[in-house]
């Protein structure tokens, strides 16, 4: 297990209670078990404007996680960041200690 910060941007349009789903089954990709839970730390940062426009979006909702992650666990948990529609980007950055 190693430390990860993983930021995260979702699209503005999204409204609260579908985001709300969508942060919830992130943070399922990001700690499937009960121990790695424990180290789960979630900020959302809330709406900000971005330096430049992604998909035409001027804003988006930053959310940011540090967690103790599995390396091997990393490309089936970006597998799925890339596939969801919402996110516009994630960024995945290993804490040193």
């Amino acid at each position: 297990m190693r430390d990860y910060e993983l930021t995260i941007i979702i699209q503005p349009e999204l409204e609260e209670q579908p985001r709300k789903e969508l942060l919830e089954r992130i943070q399922g990709w990001v700690t499937p078990g009960a121990a790695e839970a424990e180290s789960l730390k979630v900020d959302q940062w809330g709406m900000r404007e971005m330096a430049y426009d992604i998909r035409k979006f001027k804003r988006g909702y930053y959310v940011y996680y540090e967690a103790q992650i599995d390396p091997d666990r990393l490309t089936d948990i970006e597998r799925n960041l890339q596939f969801t529609e919402d996110i516009l980007r994630y960024m995945f950055v290993r804490k040193e200690k």
